[in-house]
């Protein structure tokens, strides 16, 4: 194949390394739908800003790249436990994200308002992730507001050191941290996530695709 360069679709190719012909003018990626296992080969891509990695059944970061380039970064719909684990991660290697998208993973606790309020357990997520990357404008479907900010200076250091300590270290370094363990779980999927109707369409994202109504 020839050599390729800025926007770059490889969806549904059934990959399971990213090909080795990817130009460093590359700045937007997107691997929907495969099977990638090696992230190596993204160390040659040093204007890459937009990274699309939804629905690869990916479970680690391990061996992902330093890409102090990139600025969006779409895990949607993958098998990502970590929340710990991941953060570090992201926070060494992708250090000037400002667009990060975990939705449909193990690590992402449901969506959903309980009593008027978003469940606690998102909360805390979104929270430790906040504190993690500092720089996150949007985080999954919802931008990061100035409160959040404020409550992630506050609490956040205290919310990574109870998941970190509550949780067991595998082969990795990467930690499972299920956050429904410790709080309610569930009860019924999200119907609305600030001013906006939220859905996932994970089948035909190009990376994620989300909508809010007043964009309808």
């Amino acid at each position: 194949p020839s050599p390729m360069s800025k926007k770059v679709s490889l969806r549904e190719g059934k990959l399971i390394a990213i090909p080795s012909d990817i130009d460093k003018a590359c700045d937007h990626l997107d691997l929907t739908e495969n099977a990638i296992e090696d992230f190596s080969i993204l160390s040659k891509t040093t204007q890459l800003k937009r990274l699309i990695l939804d629905k690869n059944g990916i479970k680690s970061l391990k061996g992902f790249p330093e890409i102090p380039s990139l600025q969006t970064l779409w895990l949607n719909n993958n098998q990502l436990s970590s929340i710990t684990g991941v953060m570090d991660m992201l926070k060494k290697k992708t250090p000037n994200l400002t667009y990060l998208s975990m939705m449909k993973n193990p690590l992402c606790p449901e969506m959903y308002f309980k009593d008027g309020s978003l469940d606690n357990a998102y909360k805390r997520y979104r929270l430790c992730i906040i504190y993690m990357m500092p720089k996150l404008k949007l985080l999954d479907a919802t931008p990061v507001s100035n409160n959040e900010r404020k409550k992630a200076q506050e609490q956040g250091e205290n919310l990574y050191v109870m998941m970190r300590s509550d949780a067991e270290d595998d082969d990795g370094g990467e930690v499972e941290v299920i956050l429904k363990k410790k709080f309610s779980p569930p009860k019924k999927p999200a119907a609305y996530l600030a001013k906006g109707h939220v859905r996932y369409h994970g089948a035909q994202s190009e990376g994620n695709r989300f909508i809010l109504n007043n964009e309808l």
